[in-house]
């Protein structure tokens, strides 16, 4: 048995890939998603590479219905995803926050009238309560509610460290896009919906 698992575990750790939101070789798993399959990172939880392969595909929650947050402290990168979301007809409720202590107060106002949240975006680094403090705070309060967790997008400059890794997968479903250090809007707008088509079934 002791053999077994450690020829399983050498065989994964031999078929890293490269993630380009993490920046490095990673671990990496398989799932079907919009009728395809998709290689994804172990640690943000995005797709590295996506199957030719045709599978039944899931009922879809179509965009008029997606309700989705969006916290970040910077009123340009508020506008500019904004923008991106309403650019590329994905929902028509996309509502922005200043900080993470408006969107919980939203949020906690949703859970009590049993409203759903289609994707929360959390930028990590914000004034008064981080993303990071945001999205454990709402997990409690899932539970709370018997709430079932609303994905997370964490967004953020810095590269997503093992501390951060672990957080994720203890937040699942979480997921990780680097803003990156680039000015190129149309980099970012390519990477963010690759990320939304793999988040959004």
């Amino acid at each position: 048995m002791i053999k077994e698992n450690y020829l399983k575990i050498k065989e994964l750790m031999e078929k890293k890939q490269y993630c380009e939101q993490c920046k490095e070789n990673v671990l990496t798993y398989s799932v079907i998603r919009n009728g395809k399959e998709e290689i994804c990172c172990l640690y943000c939880g995005l797709p590295i590479a996506v199957s030719d392969k045709k599978f039944v595909e899931d009922s879809q929650e179509s965009s008029g219905d997606r309700v989705i947050f969006y916290a970040d402290d910077s009123a340009f990168m508020r506008e500019l995803v904004k923008d991106i979301f309403a650019n590329n007809s994905i929902t028509k409720n996309f509502i922005t926050f200043e900080n993470g202590e408006l969107l919980l107060e939203e949020y906690t106002r949703f859970l009590i009238e049993k409203k759903n949240v289609s994707l929360v975006i959390l930028d990590i680094k914000m004034p008064y309560i981080s993303g990071i403090s945001v999205g454990i705070a709402m997990r409690a309060m899932e539970r709370a509610f018997g709430a079932k967790p609303a994905p997370i997008l964490f967004f953020s400059v810095k590269q997503a460290d093992e501390e951060l890794q672990k957080f994720f997968n203890h937040s699942a479903p979480a997921y990780y896009l680097n803003k990156g250090a680039s000015t190129d809007i149309e980099d970012l707008e390519k990477r963010m919906l690759i990320a939304l088509e793999s988040i959004l079934k």
